[in-house]
């Protein structure tokens, strides 16, 4: 299960996995979900509990939030093709895009998980602020990551860096990339992913009240100084997990051209 914390007013971005218990008041996937494209290839389960999207030649499919969030804990359980997917990538992202539009100076959190045609997979993230991508860490996983944080993007707007302003809806797809994955051997499709826990924490945006998503109250749990930085546990996970498993970092590759990347974050 994929993890964001998103808290503008905590300063801290967190990437994480997270394996949680099923709850009995669990939501339904068309209480906070829609799907958005692909339609014949999205399928709805077990009372809206799960959801399947599937790829082939033809289409690909995902799904999107109903509404757009300020801040809050955005999570989802997710099971990627267990077959020979190499160019296939399943996602769970935040996006300030309109759905099914562009948008040049927007923001957004990627947790994109890499088709391979053996183990281990590539997770890949990245931050993209007012338009600007070229965030990348990528990470090189064969196992459940139980409540690990994987990745922080702290709100550094003070010292020129970009950080994230606009409200955010959560959105979920698989699809193909040639051009950045290599070509999908279709002879092992259709290639099926699934999409459990639909539950959202977050605080709803409102257009004439932006700041009430950034103030810490119990409402806005997430908005507390204890989410402000990592644990002494979380960072030795930290730690050891980029350590071990991250195969890629865009600041050893464009550290001039980031200025995060110099600062002890």
């Amino acid at each position: 299960m994929d993890h964001f914390l998103l808290s503008p007013f905590a300063a801290l971005l967190l990437f994480s996995a997270l394996l949680l218990a099923s709850r009995a008041d669990e939501n339904t996937f068309d209480q906070n979900y829609n799907v958005t494209w692909g339609f014949d290839h999205a399928t709805v389960l077990d009372q809206g509990k799960e959801v399947q999207l599937l790829i082939d030649q033809y289409s690909g499919s995902g799904f999107a939030s109903v509404h757009d969030y300020g801040s809050g804990f955005f999570q989802m359980r997710m099971k990627i093709p267990n077959k020979k997917s190499n160019g296939v990538v399943t996602t769970f992202y935040l996006t300030s895009k309109p759905v099914n539009q562009d948008a040049v100076y927007h923001d957004e959190l990627d947790l994109e998980f890499m088709g391979n045609n053996s183990m281990p997979y590539t997770l890949s993230t990245n931050v993209i602020t007012n338009g600007v991508a070229g965030r990348e860490q990528q990470f090189q996983l064969w196992f459940f990551v139980d409540d690990t944080p994987i990745r922080v993007f702290k709100n550094n707007s003070h010292v020129g860096v970009n950080y994230l302003s606009r409200s955010m809806h959560i959105e979920a797809s698989i699809w193909n990339s040639t051009n950045w994955l290599g070509p999908v051997d279709w002879s092992q499709g259709p290639f099926t992913a699934f999409y459990q826990k639909f539950d959202i924490d977050g605080c709803l945006y409102q257009d004439l009240n932006p700041q009430q998503c950034y103030a810490n109250t119990p409402t806005n749990s997430w908005n507390a100084e204890k989410y402000w930085q990592l644990d002494p546990d979380q960072q030795g996970k930290y730690e050891d997990m980029r350590k071990k498993y991250m195969s890629y970092d865009y600041c050893s590759k464009n550290n001039e051209s980031y200025p995060e990347c110099s600062l002890n974050s």
